[in-house]
C-alpha cells in the first residue's frame, strides 16, 4: 500500500505539473500574475495545519492564493514522525505539495554534512575536505551529496559555507569553513559545487560578506566583518568574487555587516547585509556582477530581527535591498508586497528582477521539463560510491598535529589498557554533544584487541582524580567533540569539560593523546603541553575509523592543517 501510494502521487504530481506548464522558456516568468511572482520571491517552512487552514482545507486551494516558490525540508516537516519514516515522509510531502501546485516548485536542505536522515551518507565536515586538500574527493564530495539530496527530492542546497574561519573565537564558522586560506578555499570550493552543480543541485555559497572574524553569532545578534575593504578584498570578498565568476548559483547574505564598505545607517547601527542595498544590490548584484539567486538567511535569527518596528517590515525592506527569495518568511508579506506594488510603493522593477533569477535557475535546473524527475531513486553502485567517498576524505583528513615522543602508532602488545574520555557537552540544543556516536571510536580500538573503558568528563575535584590514577591505563585517549551549535554559544570548553582539561593537564604528558572530533583550535588552547595531538574534524563513524588506524600504524596521517593553529590576540596579524 505504501508504494501504491508513493506511486500514485508521483504521477499525480508529475501529470498535474505537465499539464499546467506544456512548452516554458525563460521568459514564462512574465506571464505569471503579480501573486505568482511575489511567491517566487518565498521558500517556507512546511506547516500543514497552516497550509490547510491558509487554504480552506485544501492544498490545492492554497496554493492558488499563496504560490510559494517551495519548501525548506527541515526540521518543522518531521514534527511527531519516528525516525525510521523520515525519508519515507519527506519523499510523499515532495511529490505531494508538487501535486497541488501548478507551478514547478524547489526543495531545499542545508546538508552542510551530508544528509542526516536513516539511510543516507553522513559525510565530513567542511573543514576535513580543507585538511584532505584533494580537488578530487572535493568533487566528489558534491557529486555524492547531488546524488543523495535527489533521491529525497531536493534540487537546492545551502552549501557549502564559503567563510573563511579566521578567528579561532568565532562560534559559528569554525568547522563548517574548508580553510582559512582564500586560495585553498577558492581551489577546492569550486569543485565542490561544481560536483553540487554537474549532478543537478544548485549550490549556495554562504554568508555573505564573509563570516569568521567576529567573536559573535549572527544567530543571536547582528555580527561584523571588520576587515578594511584591501584586507576584505584579499579574504572574503576574493572567495566569493572567484566563486561568483564560476558560475554558482545562489548565495547567502549573512545577518552580517562590513563597515568598510556600508555608509548607511539604521537607526544609529550598520543595518546586517540581509537589510543593506549597498551590500546586497551595490556591492553584490552590480559591482561583483551576481547574476544568481540571492536567498536570505532565517529570518527568525536575532541578527535579523529588531531592525524595524515589526518583523513584517522587516522582510520588506530585506526585499527591497536585494534579496530575490525570503528564508521563511510570513505569509502577510505576500499580501502586503501585492498592496504596496499596486500602490506603487514598491516597484515592479525589483520583483521582476528577483522573479527573472528564480525563474532562470529553476529553468537551468531541470524544473521547468515535461519530464522532470522529482524524485531520483540511487543505485546501488552510487551508494557504494558515496559511502567510499566519505570514507576516503576521512582517511585523507586525519591531521597528526605533532607526535614529539614518536608513541604513534599503538599495538594491544604494548598498549594493553586505554582509557577513552569523551569530552561533550549536554544540552537541550546541543543533545548529548555527540556521545553515543563517539562510542563507535572506542568500540573500533576494542576491536583492533586493546582492551578499553569509556567515560564521559572527568570530574577533577569531585571525583578525587589525581595524576597517579593514570597508573592503571597504560594510555589516556582523549576524545573532544566541540562543534558549532551543539550547544549555541561559545566553541570554549567550559563546565564539566573545563575541568577535564584541568584534569588532563595533571596527568604525566607521555600517557596522553588528545583526539579533536570538532574544533582544531582546542588542542592548542588547552593541550599544548601534550605531547600527541590528532585533529579530526567530524564526529562520525568514518572519521573514528581513519583514526583508529592511524592510531594503529594501519594508516598514514596524511592530512594537513587548513587552518592556522598558533594562539594569536589578532588573527591576522
Amino acid at each position: 500500500m505504501r508504494f501504491k501510494l508513493t506511486t500514485y502521487l508521483l504521477v499525480l504530481a508529475c501529470t498535474s505539473f505537465a499539464q499546467s506548464k506544456k512548452e516554458r522558456t525563460s521568459d514564462d516568468w512574465k506571464k505569471l500574475s503579480l501573486r505568482e511572482k511575489i511567491g517566487q520571491t518565498m521558500l517556507m517552512l512546511p506547516d500543514r495545519e497552516s497550509e490547510l487552514r491558509l487554504g480552506n482545507g485544501s492544498l490545492e486551494t492554497f496554493f492558488k492564493k499563496y504560490p510559494v516558490t517551495g519548501f525548506f525540508m527541515g526540521w518543522k516537516l518531521f514534527v511527531n514522525v519516528p525516525e525510521n519514516q523520515k525519508v519515507e515522509h519527506l519523499k510523499k510531502s515532495v511529490l505531494a505539495y508538487q501535486a497541488a501546485s501548478k507551478l514547478p516548485l524547489l526543495f531545499q536542505q542545508d546538508y552542510e554534512n551530508g544528509i542526516s536522515l536513516p539511510g543516507m551518507t553522513s559525510l565530513p565536515r567542511e573543514m576535513a575536505l580543507g585538511a584532505a586538500n584533494s580537488p578530487r574527493l572535493t568533487y566528489e564530495y558534491g557529486v555524492s551529496l547531488a546524488k543523495e539530496a535527489k533521491s529525497l527530492g531536493v534540487k537546492w542546497v545551502l552549501h557549502p559555507v564559503a567563510d573563511l574561519s579566521i578567528n579561532p573565537l568565532n562560534p559559528i564558522v569554525n568547522t563548517r569553513a574548508i580553510s582559512d586560506d582564500p586560495d585553498k578555499a577558492i581551489r577546492l570550493l569550486s569543485r565542490q559545487i561544481k560536483g553540487l552543480q554537474d549532478n543537478g543541485v544548485a549550490a549556495t555559497i554562504k554568508h555573505f560578506p564573509g563570516d569568521g572574524i567576529d567573536s559573535r553569532d549572527q544567530h543571536l545578534t547582528t555580527t561584523s566583518n571588520s576587515l578594511s575593504m584591501e584586507q576584505w578584498r584579499q579574504y572574503h570578498g576574493k572567495v566569493f568574487q572567484a566563486l561568483i565568476d564560476t558560475g554558482v548559483a545562489a548565495i547567502m547574505p549573512g545577518h552580517i555587516t562590513l563597515p568598510s564598505y556600508q555608509k548607511q545607517k539604521l537607526n544609529g547601527f550598520f543595518p546586517p547585509a540581509t537589510l543593506s542595498r549597498e551590500l546586497l544590490t551595490n556591492l553584490l548584484k552590480e559591482e561583483m556582477n551576481f547574476k544568481g539567486v540571492i536567498v536570505s538567511d532565517a529570518m527568525t535569527m536575532g541578527g535579523f530581527r529588531g531592525w524595524y518596528p515589526n518583523q513584517l517590515e522587516g522582510e520588506i525592506q530585506s526585499f527591497l535591498a536585494g534579496v530575490d527569495v525570503l528564508l521563511w518568511p510570513s505569509y502577510e508579506f505576500l499580501d502586503t508586497v501585492e498592496a504596496r506594488i499596486k500602490r506603487g510603493e514598491i516597484p515592479m522593477a525589483r520583483l521582476d528582477d528577483a522573479v527573472s533569477r528564480i525563474w532562470a535557475m529553476k529553468k537551468k535546473y531541470g524544473l521547468m521539463n515535461k519530464d522532470n524527475q522529482l524524485i531520483r531513486e540511487m543505485t546501488r553502485e552510487e551508494k557504494l560510491s558515496s559511502a567510499a567517498t566519505a570514507r576516503g576524505i576521512s582517511e585523507k583528513a586525519v591531521t597528526l598535529v605533532r607526535d614529539r615522543n614518536s608513541t604513534i602508532p599503538l599495538s594491544p602488545s604494548k598498549t594493553k589498557k586505554i582509557l577513552v574520555i569523551a569530552v561533550t557537552t549536554d544540552s537541550r540544543k546541543g543533545g548529548d554533544g555527540g556521545l553515543e556516536v563517539l562510542k563507535n571510536f572506542a568500540a573500533g580500538l576494542e576491536k583492533e584487541g586493546f582492551s578499553v573503558d569509556f567515560q564521559r568528563n572527568l570530574l577533577y575535584e569531585t571525583q578525587g582524580w589525581t595524576e597517579d590514577v593514570s597508573t592503571k591505563y597504560d594510555k589516556v585517549i582523549v576524545a573532544v567533540v566541540r562543534q558549532t551549535h551543539t550547544p549555541f554559544g561559545p566553541l570554549q570548553l567550559y563546565d564539566d569539560e573545563a575541568q577535564t582539561a584541568w584534569g588532563v593537564n595533571a596527568m604525566p604528558k607521555d600517557k596522553v593523546i588528545v583526539v579533536s572530533f570538532g574544533s582544531p583550535y582546542l588542542l592548542n588552547e588547552y593541550f599544548e603541553r601534550v605531547n600527541t595531538c590528532i585533529n579530526a574534524y567530524s564526529n562520525g563513524p568514518e572519521m573514528h575509523n581513519a583514526v583508529v588506524k592511524v592510531l594503529t600504524g594501519q594508516l598514514k596521517a596524511e592530512g594537513v592543517s587548513p587552518v592556522k593553529l598558533e594562539r594569536k590576540d589578532q588573527p591576522l596579524n
